[in-house]
């Protein structure tokens, strides 16, 4: 009896499920077709992109020292001001300068004052010499000691031309117009020769410090077109290659390449010194499946594109997809040479569906 049910239950499973496939497929061929625009895709020349990664670096910039010892008195500006050219940055005491100042002074109006007097001898004893009053050893012992007065003036002033450089260094200014990045030191701390005081740069200016790899470095030459991806800016700045460097000796495997920004007045906004960039280079040609960016569909991390299938049904196609080309992106795998796409349709797609072709 218990055999009997249970052939009786799974004859009863089988009809509902003959009669439910039945009913699914009475339903499919129901749904009307779904309009649809269709083209073929084809291979495309676009030019040769390689992707390089760098920094912005701001054209001039300069950390400013000094060459004397001493105290700062004063450091008159702070990170982020804006200063011109030749403003007084940083001033550092010295009174043993300017006292050496002094001296040299003096020194210059002894000297001089030497000078005159043995031009004046020079001058009286050439007239006696010449009117045979004076002898020719008289002559050359005056001429002698002109020539040494002569010299002690030229080094007393060199001596103040030195003092002059020197307390050059004790007034800190700036080499051009530009803005302070950062300040190193206080009012009150001890500045020593080389030590660091401000960094400099000048706004406006920049280029993108760029690594290549060893693999590529011969497609790049100085003057070729780039264009420069940073965060801050939802355009492509503008830049061409103006130094390549030609060893890699202190950078790895890796050579450095200098990349001058073109940016517009609005980019100029949003760049700063430190900044990460992508970099693209684009030299050559090449063949490539491009499709329109927004034909791409996704499923979670997964990206696919509709097809028409021989069948003429709907068919979606997983892709991996590889570098934008304007408004158009990569298809690396997934999709082939003649393949035919669903451009636009005029219903929902799933896979299946009968289209009717325009």
């Amino acid at each position: 009896m218990k055999s009997v049910n249970l052939l009786i239950a799974a004859a009863a499973f089988a009809f509902l499920t003959q009669a439910c496939g039945s009913s699914n497929e009475e339903n499919a061929k129901a749904k009307p077709a779904v309009k649809a625009k269709v083209e073929t895709l084809e291979l495309t020349t676009v030019p040769k992109k390689f992707h390089y990664t760098g920094t912005v670096s701001s054209v001039n910039q300069s950390t400013l020292s000094t060459r004397i010892m001493g105290q700062i008195s004063q450091v008159l500006v702070r990170e982020g001001d804006m200063v011109k050219k030749g403003q007084l940055l940083v001033s550092i005491r010295s009174n043993d300068i300017q006292a050496k100042e002094q001296q040299v002074e003096a020194n210059i109006i002894q000297a001089k004052a030497a000078y005159k007097h043995a031009k004046d001898d020079f001058e009286r004893i050439q007239a006696l010499f010449n009117s045979k009053s004076a002898t020719q050893k008289e002559l050359d012992d005056i001429t002698v000691h002109l020539k040494m007065t002569k010299a002690q003036l030229a080094a007393a002033q060199k001596a103040k031309d030195e003092v002059v450089e020197m307390l050059s260094y004790a007034d800190i200014r700036a080499p051009y117009d530009g803005v302070i990045t950062q300040k190193f030191v206080d009012s009150g701390d001890m500045a020593n020769p080389g030590m660091p005081l401000l960094a400099i740069e000048a706004p406006g200016l920049f280029e993108v410090i760029a690594k290549i790899p060893e693999s590529e470095i011969y497609k790049v030459e100085k003057g070729d077109v780039v264009e420069v991806h940073i965060d801050a800016c939802k355009e492509m700045i503008s830049g061409s290659i103006t130094h390549v460097s030609p060893s890699s000796r202190f950078s790895g495997s890796q050579f450095d390449a200098r990349i001058s920004l073109l940016p517009t007045e609005e980019q100029k906004q949003a760049i700063r010194s430190g900044v990460f960039a992508h970099v693209n280079h684009l030299k050559g040609e090449e063949q490539k499946l491009l499709v329109p960016a927004d034909m791409i569909v996704e499923r979670g991390q997964l990206k696919g594109i509709w097809t028409v299938s021989q069948a003429n049904k709907a068919l979606l196609r997983w892709v991996r997809l590889g570098k934008l080309y304007g408004d158009k992106i990569e298809v690396l795998s997934g999709l082939s040479d003649g393949n035919q796409l669903v451009v636009a349709s005029e219903g929902r797609l799933f896979d299946g569906a009968e289209l009717q072709l325009n």
